[in-house]
Protein backbone atom coordinates (compact mmCIF):
# COMPACT_ATOMS: atom_id res chain seq x y z
CA UNK A 1 0.00 0.00 0.00
CA UNK A 2 1.21 3.52 -0.77
CA UNK A 3 0.72 6.54 1.58
CA UNK A 4 -2.63 7.51 0.11
CA UNK A 5 -4.00 3.97 0.32
CA UNK A 6 -2.82 3.60 3.93
CA UNK A 7 -4.60 6.80 4.96
CA UNK A 8 -7.79 5.97 3.07
CA UNK A 9 -7.74 2.39 4.36
CA UNK A 10 -7.60 3.69 7.94
CA UNK A 11 -10.74 5.79 7.36
CA UNK A 12 -12.75 3.52 5.02
CA UNK A 13 -11.94 -0.12 5.91
CA UNK A 14 -13.92 -0.21 9.22
CA UNK A 15 -17.14 0.99 7.49
CA UNK A 16 -19.44 -2.01 6.87
CA UNK A 17 -21.94 -0.24 4.60
CA UNK A 18 -21.22 0.03 0.87
CA UNK A 19 -20.26 3.67 0.20
CA UNK A 20 -19.36 3.26 -3.49
CA UNK A 21 -18.73 4.86 -5.82
CA UNK A 22 -15.99 6.91 -4.10
CA UNK A 23 -13.42 8.99 -5.99
CA UNK A 24 -10.29 10.65 -4.71
CA UNK A 25 -10.12 13.97 -6.59
CA UNK A 26 -8.21 17.26 -6.83
CA UNK A 27 -4.86 18.16 -5.31
CA UNK A 28 -4.35 14.86 -3.46
CA UNK A 29 -4.29 12.97 -6.78
CA UNK A 30 -1.95 15.53 -8.37
CA UNK A 31 0.40 15.44 -5.38
CA UNK A 32 0.32 11.62 -5.30
CA UNK A 33 1.41 11.53 -8.96
CA UNK A 34 4.15 14.11 -8.28
CA UNK A 35 5.24 12.23 -5.12
CA UNK A 36 4.57 15.30 -2.96
CA UNK A 37 3.10 15.41 0.53
CA UNK A 38 -0.61 16.23 0.56
CA UNK A 39 -2.55 17.18 3.67
CA UNK A 40 -5.95 17.52 1.98
CA UNK A 41 -7.82 14.42 0.88
CA UNK A 42 -10.99 15.14 -1.12
CA UNK A 43 -13.39 12.23 -1.62
CA UNK A 44 -16.16 12.94 -4.13
CA UNK A 45 -19.40 10.98 -3.86
CA UNK A 46 -23.14 11.24 -4.58
CA UNK A 47 -24.29 11.61 -0.92
CA UNK A 48 -21.54 13.50 0.96
CA UNK A 49 -23.50 14.19 4.16
CA UNK A 50 -24.59 10.57 4.61
CA UNK A 51 -21.10 9.26 3.70
CA UNK A 52 -19.31 11.65 6.08
CA UNK A 53 -21.75 10.79 8.87
CA UNK A 54 -21.18 7.04 8.46
CA UNK A 55 -17.38 7.35 8.40
CA UNK A 56 -17.55 9.64 11.43
CA UNK A 57 -19.67 7.15 13.42
CA UNK A 58 -17.22 4.28 12.87
CA UNK A 59 -14.33 6.43 14.10
CA UNK A 60 -16.11 8.51 16.75
CA UNK A 61 -14.83 11.45 14.68
CA UNK A 62 -16.35 14.92 14.50
CA UNK A 63 -18.10 15.91 11.26
CA UNK A 64 -18.42 19.58 10.30
CA UNK A 65 -19.92 21.34 7.31
CA UNK A 66 -16.89 23.10 5.89
CA UNK A 67 -16.76 26.10 3.55
CA UNK A 68 -13.77 24.86 1.56
CA UNK A 69 -14.55 26.28 -1.87
CA UNK A 70 -17.11 28.73 -3.16
CA UNK A 71 -20.53 27.12 -3.82
CA UNK A 72 -19.23 23.62 -3.03
CA UNK A 73 -20.65 21.29 -0.38
CA UNK A 74 -17.92 19.76 1.81
CA UNK A 75 -18.10 17.75 5.05
CA UNK A 76 -14.87 17.44 7.00
CA UNK A 77 -14.41 14.29 9.11
CA UNK A 78 -11.81 15.02 11.81
CA UNK A 79 -9.98 12.60 14.12
CA UNK A 80 -10.78 13.86 17.65
CA UNK A 81 -7.27 12.93 18.87
CA UNK A 82 -5.44 14.59 15.97
CA UNK A 83 -7.06 17.62 14.33
CA UNK A 84 -4.48 17.43 11.49
CA UNK A 85 -5.86 14.03 10.47
CA UNK A 86 -9.03 14.64 8.46
CA UNK A 87 -10.93 13.62 5.36
CA UNK A 88 -13.01 15.98 3.18
CA UNK A 89 -16.15 14.50 1.64
CA UNK A 90 -17.37 16.62 -1.29
CA UNK A 91 -20.36 16.58 -3.60
CA UNK A 92 -19.84 14.79 -6.91
CA UNK A 93 -20.94 17.41 -9.45
CA UNK A 94 -23.97 16.32 -11.48
CA UNK A 95 -23.55 12.89 -9.86
CA UNK A 96 -21.11 11.88 -12.62
CA UNK A 97 -17.33 11.75 -12.31
CA UNK A 98 -16.74 12.69 -15.98
CA UNK A 99 -18.82 15.88 -15.63
CA UNK A 100 -17.23 16.65 -12.26
CA UNK A 101 -13.70 16.51 -13.73
CA UNK A 102 -14.65 18.68 -16.73
CA UNK A 103 -15.74 21.47 -14.34
CA UNK A 104 -12.42 21.63 -12.47
CA UNK A 105 -9.77 24.33 -12.97
CA UNK A 106 -6.71 22.68 -14.58
CA UNK A 107 -6.17 19.32 -16.25
CA UNK A 108 -3.72 18.11 -13.58
CA UNK A 109 -6.47 18.72 -11.00
CA UNK A 110 -9.00 16.89 -13.21
CA UNK A 111 -7.71 13.38 -12.54
CA UNK A 112 -9.66 11.02 -10.25
CA UNK A 113 -8.81 7.77 -8.55
CA UNK A 114 -11.71 5.36 -8.12
CA UNK A 115 -11.28 3.38 -4.90
CA UNK A 116 -12.65 0.12 -3.57
CA UNK A 117 -14.41 0.01 -0.20
CA UNK A 118 -11.09 -0.50 1.63
CA UNK A 119 -9.51 2.64 0.15
CA UNK A 120 -7.33 0.85 -2.38
CA UNK A 121 -6.81 2.24 -5.89
CA UNK A 122 -9.20 0.57 -8.33
CA UNK A 123 -8.56 2.67 -11.44
CA UNK A 124 -7.27 6.06 -12.62
CA UNK A 125 -9.72 8.32 -14.48
CA UNK A 126 -8.03 10.96 -16.68
CA UNK A 127 -10.40 12.27 -19.39
CA UNK A 128 -8.42 15.49 -20.07
CA UNK A 129 -4.90 13.96 -20.24
CA UNK A 130 -3.88 15.65 -17.01
CA UNK A 131 -1.21 13.01 -16.35
CA UNK A 132 0.51 13.94 -19.62
CA UNK A 133 0.39 17.63 -18.63
CA UNK A 134 1.94 16.75 -15.26
CA UNK A 135 4.74 14.87 -17.01
CA UNK A 136 5.34 17.86 -19.32
CA UNK A 137 5.20 20.29 -16.36
CA UNK A 138 2.38 22.20 -18.04
CA UNK A 139 -0.60 24.17 -16.66
CA UNK A 140 -3.63 23.85 -18.93
CA UNK A 141 -7.22 24.88 -18.16
CA UNK A 142 -9.82 22.11 -18.13
CA UNK A 143 -12.33 24.07 -20.23
CA UNK A 144 -12.50 27.35 -22.18
CA UNK A 145 -14.89 28.80 -19.58
CA UNK A 146 -12.72 27.83 -16.57
CA UNK A 147 -11.68 31.41 -15.73
CA UNK A 148 -15.19 32.75 -16.23
CA UNK A 149 -16.64 30.06 -13.93
CA UNK A 150 -14.29 31.18 -11.12
CA UNK A 151 -11.92 34.10 -11.89
CA UNK A 152 -9.81 33.22 -8.84
CA UNK A 153 -8.36 30.50 -11.10
CA UNK A 154 -6.40 33.29 -12.84
CA UNK A 155 -4.37 33.74 -9.65
CA UNK A 156 -4.29 30.01 -9.02
CA UNK A 157 -2.59 29.60 -12.42
CA UNK A 158 0.22 31.91 -11.27
CA UNK A 159 0.34 30.21 -7.87
CA UNK A 160 0.68 26.69 -9.31
CA UNK A 161 3.30 27.96 -11.75
CA UNK A 162 5.24 29.40 -8.80
CA UNK A 163 4.82 26.39 -6.49
CA UNK A 164 5.46 23.64 -9.04
CA UNK A 165 7.75 25.53 -11.44
CA UNK A 166 5.38 24.63 -14.31
CA UNK A 167 4.81 26.64 -17.52
CA UNK A 168 1.47 28.02 -18.65
CA UNK A 169 0.21 26.28 -21.81
CA UNK A 170 -0.24 28.68 -24.77
CA UNK A 171 -4.07 28.81 -24.90
CA UNK A 172 -4.28 29.05 -21.10
CA UNK A 173 -1.82 31.96 -21.10
CA UNK A 174 -3.73 33.71 -23.91
CA UNK A 175 -7.08 33.41 -22.11
CA UNK A 176 -5.49 34.54 -18.86
CA UNK A 177 -4.11 37.65 -20.61
CA UNK A 178 -7.52 38.38 -22.14
CA UNK A 179 -9.64 37.73 -19.04
CA UNK A 180 -7.46 38.85 -16.10
CA UNK A 181 -9.79 41.80 -15.30
CA UNK A 182 -12.47 39.28 -14.21
CA UNK A 183 -10.51 39.05 -10.94
CA UNK A 184 -12.25 42.28 -9.80
CA UNK A 185 -15.38 40.25 -9.02
CA UNK A 186 -13.58 38.06 -6.44
CA UNK A 187 -13.54 38.80 -2.70
CA UNK A 188 -10.30 40.29 -1.39
CA UNK A 189 -9.99 37.48 1.20
CA UNK A 190 -9.83 34.81 -1.54
CA UNK A 191 -7.43 36.95 -3.60
CA UNK A 192 -5.03 37.53 -0.68
CA UNK A 193 -4.97 33.81 0.22
CA UNK A 194 -3.52 33.15 -3.28
CA UNK A 195 -1.19 36.19 -3.17
CA UNK A 196 0.25 34.94 0.14
CA UNK A 197 0.88 31.51 -1.42
CA UNK A 198 2.67 33.11 -4.40
CA UNK A 199 4.92 35.22 -2.15
CA UNK A 200 5.65 32.13 -0.03
CA UNK A 201 7.43 30.44 -2.97
CA UNK A 202 11.17 30.77 -3.61
CA UNK A 203 10.80 32.46 -7.01
CA UNK A 204 7.82 34.80 -6.53
CA UNK A 205 9.49 37.70 -8.40
CA UNK A 206 9.15 36.30 -11.91
CA UNK A 207 5.43 35.61 -11.37
CA UNK A 208 4.82 39.04 -9.82
CA UNK A 209 6.58 40.54 -12.88
CA UNK A 210 4.31 38.54 -15.21
CA UNK A 211 1.20 39.67 -13.29
CA UNK A 212 2.45 43.25 -13.51
CA UNK A 213 3.22 43.02 -17.23
CA UNK A 214 -0.38 42.12 -18.15
CA UNK A 215 -1.93 44.71 -15.80
CA UNK A 216 -3.23 42.27 -13.18
CA UNK A 217 -1.08 43.59 -10.33
CA UNK A 218 -2.46 47.14 -10.65
CA UNK A 219 -6.01 45.81 -10.26
CA UNK A 220 -4.98 44.15 -6.98
CA UNK A 221 -2.73 46.98 -5.75
CA UNK A 222 -3.73 50.26 -7.47
CA UNK A 223 -1.34 52.06 -5.09
CA UNK A 224 1.61 51.02 -7.30
CA UNK A 225 0.47 53.11 -10.30
CA UNK A 226 2.17 56.27 -9.00
CA UNK A 227 5.46 54.39 -8.49
CA UNK A 228 5.71 53.67 -12.22
CA UNK A 229 7.65 56.33 -14.11
CA UNK A 230 8.57 58.15 -10.88
CA UNK A 231 12.22 59.01 -11.61
CA UNK A 232 14.85 59.10 -8.86
CA UNK A 233 18.17 60.79 -8.06
CA UNK A 234 21.65 59.79 -9.23
CA UNK A 235 21.96 57.06 -6.61
CA UNK A 236 19.40 55.07 -8.60
CA UNK A 237 19.50 53.63 -12.10
CA UNK A 238 15.77 52.75 -12.19
CA UNK A 239 12.47 54.47 -11.48
CA UNK A 240 10.74 53.78 -8.15
CA UNK A 241 8.72 50.79 -9.40
CA UNK A 242 11.48 48.99 -11.32
CA UNK A 243 13.82 49.57 -8.37
CA UNK A 244 11.21 48.04 -6.04
CA UNK A 245 10.86 44.97 -8.28
CA UNK A 246 14.66 44.59 -8.22
CA UNK A 247 14.64 44.84 -4.40
CA UNK A 248 12.12 41.97 -4.27
CA UNK A 249 14.34 39.95 -6.64
CA UNK A 250 17.46 40.63 -4.55
CA UNK A 251 15.54 39.83 -1.38
CA UNK A 252 14.73 36.38 -2.80
CA UNK A 253 18.32 35.98 -3.95
CA UNK A 254 19.53 36.61 -0.36
CA UNK A 255 16.88 34.24 1.06
CA UNK A 256 17.94 31.49 -1.36
CA UNK A 257 21.57 31.92 -0.26
CA UNK A 258 21.31 32.45 3.50
CA UNK A 259 24.21 30.02 4.05
CA UNK A 260 26.41 32.21 1.85
CA UNK A 261 25.50 35.52 3.48
CA UNK A 262 25.09 34.25 7.06
CA UNK A 263 26.95 30.91 7.39
CA UNK A 264 26.75 31.06 11.22
CA UNK A 265 23.11 32.13 11.50
CA UNK A 266 21.23 30.78 8.44
CA UNK A 267 19.06 28.24 10.32
CA UNK A 268 18.16 30.70 13.08
CA UNK A 269 17.23 33.36 10.50
CA UNK A 270 15.05 30.84 8.64
CA UNK A 271 13.26 29.87 11.88
CA UNK A 272 12.43 33.52 12.59
CA UNK A 273 11.19 34.13 9.04
CA UNK A 274 9.00 31.01 9.13
CA UNK A 275 6.96 32.41 12.03
CA UNK A 276 3.86 34.65 11.84
CA UNK A 277 3.78 35.16 8.05
CA UNK A 278 7.10 37.05 8.34
CA UNK A 279 8.55 35.64 5.12
CA UNK A 280 5.56 36.59 2.95
CA UNK A 281 5.09 40.02 4.54
CA UNK A 282 8.81 40.76 4.30
CA UNK A 283 8.68 40.16 0.53
CA UNK A 284 5.60 42.36 0.26
CA UNK A 285 7.47 45.04 2.23
CA UNK A 286 10.44 44.72 -0.16
CA UNK A 287 8.05 45.43 -3.06
CA UNK A 288 6.27 48.31 -1.31
CA UNK A 289 9.11 49.82 0.79
CA UNK A 290 9.31 52.96 -1.41
CA UNK A 291 5.56 53.35 -1.94
CA UNK A 292 5.75 56.77 -0.24
CA UNK A 293 8.29 58.19 -2.71
CA UNK A 294 5.92 59.59 -5.38
CA UNK A 295 4.10 61.59 -2.69
CA UNK A 296 7.30 63.07 -1.22
CA UNK A 297 9.30 63.66 -4.42
CA UNK A 298 10.77 67.17 -4.67
CA UNK A 299 13.35 68.77 -6.99
CA UNK A 300 15.72 71.40 -5.59
CA UNK A 301 15.48 74.53 -7.80
CA UNK A 302 19.17 75.42 -7.41
CA UNK A 303 20.93 72.05 -7.60
CA UNK A 304 18.26 70.08 -9.52
CA UNK A 305 18.70 67.29 -6.93
CA UNK A 306 15.69 65.01 -6.39
CA UNK A 307 14.77 64.26 -2.76
CA UNK A 308 12.24 62.01 -1.02
CA UNK A 309 12.30 63.33 2.56
CA UNK A 310 10.19 61.25 5.00
CA UNK A 311 9.10 58.84 2.26
CA UNK A 312 9.30 56.03 4.83
CA UNK A 313 6.67 57.71 7.06
CA UNK A 314 4.47 58.59 4.04
CA UNK A 315 4.81 54.96 2.89
CA UNK A 316 3.70 53.67 6.28
CA UNK A 317 0.48 55.70 5.99
CA UNK A 318 -0.23 54.36 2.48
CA UNK A 319 0.45 50.81 3.68
CA UNK A 320 -1.90 51.35 6.64
CA UNK A 321 -4.71 52.24 4.22
CA UNK A 322 -3.80 49.38 1.84
CA UNK A 323 -3.65 46.83 4.68
CA UNK A 324 -7.21 47.69 5.72
CA UNK A 325 -8.42 47.44 2.11
CA UNK A 326 -6.85 44.01 1.55
CA UNK A 327 -8.06 42.93 5.03
CA UNK A 328 -4.77 41.92 6.58
CA UNK A 329 -4.99 40.78 10.20
CA UNK A 330 -4.06 43.39 12.82
CA UNK A 331 -0.77 41.60 13.53
CA UNK A 332 0.16 41.40 9.83
CA UNK A 333 -0.73 45.06 9.28
CA UNK A 334 1.47 46.22 12.17
CA UNK A 335 4.39 44.14 10.85
CA UNK A 336 4.07 45.35 7.23
CA UNK A 337 3.75 48.98 8.35
CA UNK A 338 6.81 48.71 10.60
CA UNK A 339 8.93 47.20 7.78
CA UNK A 340 8.11 50.14 5.47
CA UNK A 341 8.33 52.78 8.20
CA UNK A 342 11.72 51.60 9.52
CA UNK A 343 13.61 50.51 6.41
CA UNK A 344 15.66 53.76 6.33
CA UNK A 345 16.48 53.42 10.02
CA UNK A 346 18.66 50.39 9.27
CA UNK A 347 20.89 52.62 7.10
CA UNK A 348 21.19 55.04 10.02
CA UNK A 349 22.14 52.24 12.44
CA UNK A 350 24.88 51.04 10.06
CA UNK A 351 26.71 54.39 10.17
CA UNK A 352 30.15 54.14 11.86
CA UNK A 353 29.38 56.93 14.37
CA UNK A 354 26.29 55.20 15.85
CA UNK A 355 26.89 54.01 19.42
CA UNK A 356 26.27 50.54 20.82
CA UNK A 357 23.78 52.12 23.23
CA UNK A 358 21.66 53.41 20.30
CA UNK A 359 21.75 50.04 18.51
CA UNK A 360 20.75 48.15 21.68
CA UNK A 361 17.92 50.56 22.44
CA UNK A 362 16.51 50.11 18.95
CA UNK A 363 16.92 46.33 18.97
CA UNK A 364 15.10 46.04 22.29
CA UNK A 365 12.16 47.75 20.61
CA UNK A 366 12.21 45.71 17.38
CA UNK A 367 13.32 42.27 18.64
CA UNK A 368 13.32 39.49 16.02
CA UNK A 369 11.64 41.80 13.48
CA UNK A 370 15.08 43.36 13.11
CA UNK A 371 16.16 40.35 10.99
CA UNK A 372 13.74 40.81 8.05
CA UNK A 373 14.39 44.58 8.14
CA UNK A 374 18.13 44.04 7.71
CA UNK A 375 17.56 41.66 4.78
CA UNK A 376 15.21 44.14 3.05
CA UNK A 377 17.80 46.91 3.41
CA UNK A 378 20.59 44.64 2.11
CA UNK A 379 18.42 43.98 -0.96
CA UNK A 380 17.68 47.73 -1.22
CA UNK A 381 21.39 48.61 -1.24
CA UNK A 382 22.16 45.86 -3.79
CA UNK A 383 19.48 47.41 -6.05
CA UNK A 384 20.78 51.00 -5.84
CA UNK A 385 23.23 51.14 -8.75
CA UNK A 386 23.09 54.69 -10.09
CA UNK A 387 26.23 56.70 -11.01
CA UNK A 388 26.37 58.32 -7.53
CA UNK A 389 26.19 54.97 -5.70
CA UNK A 390 29.40 53.54 -4.29
CA UNK A 391 30.66 49.96 -4.17
CA UNK A 392 32.53 50.81 -0.96
CA UNK A 393 29.25 51.83 0.72
CA UNK A 394 27.51 48.64 -0.48
CA UNK A 395 30.38 46.46 0.79
CA UNK A 396 30.36 48.28 4.15
CA UNK A 397 26.58 47.86 4.52
CA UNK A 398 26.62 44.15 3.61
CA UNK A 399 29.49 43.49 6.05
CA UNK A 400 27.74 45.46 8.81
CA UNK A 401 24.51 43.52 8.15
CA UNK A 402 26.28 40.15 8.43
CA UNK A 403 28.08 41.27 11.59
CA UNK A 404 25.06 42.72 13.38
CA UNK A 405 22.88 39.66 12.67
CA UNK A 406 25.56 37.26 13.96
CA UNK A 407 26.04 39.51 16.98
CA UNK A 408 22.27 39.63 17.54
CA UNK A 409 22.07 35.85 17.85
CA UNK A 410 25.35 35.40 19.75
CA UNK A 411 25.04 38.19 22.33
CA UNK A 412 22.46 40.94 21.85
CA UNK A 413 19.33 38.77 21.92
CA UNK A 414 20.28 37.31 25.32
CA UNK A 415 20.95 40.79 26.70
CA UNK A 416 17.67 42.35 25.62
CA UNK A 417 15.61 39.31 26.66
CA UNK A 418 16.99 39.35 30.23
CA UNK A 419 14.55 40.53 32.88
CA UNK A 420 15.33 44.06 34.07
CA UNK A 421 17.46 44.20 37.23
CA UNK A 422 15.30 47.04 38.58
CA UNK A 423 11.56 47.56 38.10
CA UNK A 424 9.08 50.33 38.90
CA UNK A 425 8.20 48.92 42.32
CA UNK A 426 11.88 49.04 43.32
CA UNK A 427 12.05 52.75 42.46
CA UNK A 428 8.81 53.48 44.34
CA UNK A 429 10.31 51.68 47.37
CA UNK A 430 13.26 54.11 47.10
CA UNK A 431 10.82 57.01 47.43
CA UNK A 432 9.97 57.85 43.80
CA UNK A 433 6.43 58.64 42.65
CA UNK A 434 4.91 56.94 39.59
CA UNK A 435 5.07 59.05 36.43
CA UNK A 436 7.13 59.91 33.33
CA UNK A 437 10.26 60.65 35.41
CA UNK A 438 10.18 57.13 36.86
CA UNK A 439 9.89 55.74 33.30
CA UNK A 440 12.90 57.76 32.12
CA UNK A 441 15.02 56.52 35.04
CA UNK A 442 13.98 52.90 34.37
CA UNK A 443 15.03 53.32 30.70
CA UNK A 444 18.44 54.69 31.76
CA UNK A 445 18.98 51.75 34.13
CA UNK A 446 17.91 49.29 31.43
CA UNK A 447 20.40 50.80 28.97
CA UNK A 448 23.18 50.43 31.55
CA UNK A 449 22.17 46.77 32.09
CA UNK A 450 22.23 46.05 28.33
CA UNK A 451 25.67 47.68 28.02
CA UNK A 452 26.94 45.59 30.96
CA UNK A 453 27.89 48.56 33.19
CA UNK A 454 25.58 47.17 35.90
CA UNK A 455 25.14 43.45 36.45
CA UNK A 456 23.11 42.89 39.61
CA UNK A 457 20.36 44.34 41.81
CA UNK A 458 22.77 46.08 44.21
CA UNK A 459 24.52 47.92 41.37
CA UNK A 460 21.12 48.76 39.89
CA UNK A 461 19.92 50.35 43.15
CA UNK A 462 23.15 52.34 43.46
CA UNK A 463 22.75 53.68 39.93
CA UNK A 464 19.06 54.48 40.56
CA UNK A 465 19.99 56.50 43.66
CA UNK A 466 22.68 58.41 41.75
CA UNK A 467 20.29 59.26 38.90
CA UNK A 468 17.55 60.27 41.35
CA UNK A 469 19.99 62.53 43.21
CA UNK A 470 21.18 64.14 39.95
CA UNK A 471 17.58 64.57 38.83
CA UNK A 472 16.75 66.18 42.15
CA UNK A 473 19.65 68.66 41.88
CA UNK A 474 18.73 69.48 38.30
CA UNK A 475 15.29 70.61 39.45
CA UNK A 476 16.61 72.83 42.30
Amino acid sequence: MNKIERKLNKWLAPVKEDLSPLYLVGGAVRDHLLDRESKDMDIACVKPEETASLIGQYHNASVVLFNKKQNAVCYRVIDRNNKDDFLDIVQLRNNAISEDLQERDFTFNSIAIQMNRKGQIKKMIDPLNGIEDLQNRRIRISSLHAFQSDPLRILRAFRFSAELNFDLETMTKQLLHEQFSLISSISIERIMAEIFKIFATDQATQHIRHMDKIGLLEILFPEIQKMKGCSQNDYHHLDVWDHSMLVLENCEQILSNLNHYFPESADRIQNILNMNNRLVLMKMAALFHDIGKPETRKTDKNSNNITFHNHDRAGQEIISSMAKRIKLSGQDQIFLESMVDNHMHILFLSRPDVTEKTVLKWLRKSGDNFIPLVIIEMADCKSTLGPASSKAFLDHHLNWSKGIINNYFDEIRQKIEKVSIINGNDLIALGMSPGPRLGRILSAIREAQDLGTIQNYKQGVALAKRIMKNHHHSFL
